[in-house]
């Protein structure tokens, strides 16, 4: 089973996004509202894959955080993201192990990046 960390600053799509990958077969190992969260929990956790809104609550947006996390470790990112900014998304394209979803997002879709990303980092 796949272990996912949730870095999502809206508590009811937090929720729905953790309901979601546990009915797919997913572990959630820890849900987080901002960078510091997301931090504190990746100190102690190490998920398969990162599922993340590019915009969370802290210092550093989520684009920066996923630098921060791949200069540490080599942990994929599934930005879900509202944001079609050409300027976001060639952000999220520009680092290692990323991809992206606009939201609202396709289950399937969901379902197939997350299983590819996770079979890759196994």
């Amino acid at each position: 089973m796949s272990k996912v960390l949730i870095i999502e600053d809206e508590a009811i799509i937090s929720f729905g996004y953790r309901l979601q990958l546990e009915q797919m077969g997913f572990e959630v190992v820890g849900t987080a509202r901002s960078s510091d969260e997301a931090q504190a929990i990746l100190s102690a956790v190490r998920p398969d894959v990162i599922v993340m809104d590019v915009y969370i609550q802290g210092d550093i947006n989520g684009l920066e955080l996923a630098q921060r996390i791949h200069q540490k470790d080599t942990i994929p990112v599934i930005f879900m993201t509202a944001s079609s900014d050409p300027t976001i998304v060639e952000g999220i394209r520009a680092l290692e192990d990323c991809h992206y979803l606009l939201k609202p997002v396709d289950t399937d879709a969901l379902t197939s990046l997350l299983h590819s990303t996770a079979r890759a980092n196994a």
